[in-house]
């Protein structure tokens, strides 16, 4: 799917892939038509399958009382990583709101399908997977920053016990390397570990003669 910049528009649809989880009939000739023309690109799967495509942007599915046991098999196999779901649902019951729940969906359609509430929908759809991935994102640059905060930790430790500074002058001495070295400071610490875990973590031999 091809990234887009600035406000959304509906050109952005186009080229989404799209898996259509409905039995085939008239029904599901007519929602493929339909995203045919938006531009999108659907597949169309029946029965659910126990394992999802990869290559797919959002899910359409349709959650009645006939497939219920598939649809709850779905959602089991549905994680933060899974593309969004718009759920189609025929008649509102406490039932189908469960499912609608448990699948998580970004989005429901009522049935009879509409172009224009289709086309809203993927829009949210879109809006909610680029939410996800900037989510995603930004937890890993964060876990990353813990990382490397990590290791100058450790390389001053090791600092301190094999060239003998004081904690102190440790984060000047990791500085000037960095600037040195033009590089950044978890790289300048990596490196100090590297040559040194070994020497800081190695016992001092003992004397002759008090082994």
């Amino acid at each position: 799917m091809p990234k887009t910049t600035g406000k959304p528009k509906i050109s952005d649809l186009k080229g989404m892939r799209v898996l259509v989880l409905l039995p085939p009939g008239s029904e599901a000739e007519g929602l493929m038509t339909h995203l045919v023309r938006i531009g999108c690109l659907p597949r169309l799967y029946w029965p659910i399958p126990q394992t999802l495509p990869e290559d797919i942007d959002v899910i359409i599915v349709t959650v009645d009382s006939g497939a219920r046991a598939d649809v709850r098999g779905l959602a089991g196999q549905l994680t933060d990583l899974s593309p969004p779901v718009i759920a189609l649902v025929g008649y509102e019951d406490p039932s189908t709101l469960q499912m609608v729940l448990e699948l998580r969906a970004a989005a429901v359609i009522e049935r009879p399908v509409k172009p224009f509430g289709l086309l809203t929908n993927l829009m949210i759809s879109r809006d909610v997977r680029q939410r996800r991935r900037q989510n995603i994102q930004r937890i890993a640059e964060t876990e990353n920053r813990h990382l490397a905060l990590s290791t100058v930790e450790v390389a001053k430790i090791i600092l301190c016990h094999v060239q003998k500074m004081e904690m102190s002058q440790t984060h000047r001495y990791l500085q000037k390397a960095a600037m040195d070295s033009r590089n950044s400071i978890e790289a300048v610490a990596e490196r100090i570990i590297s040559e040194n875990a070994s020497q800081a973590v190695s016992p001092k031999p003992l004397p002759e003669g008090e082994e």
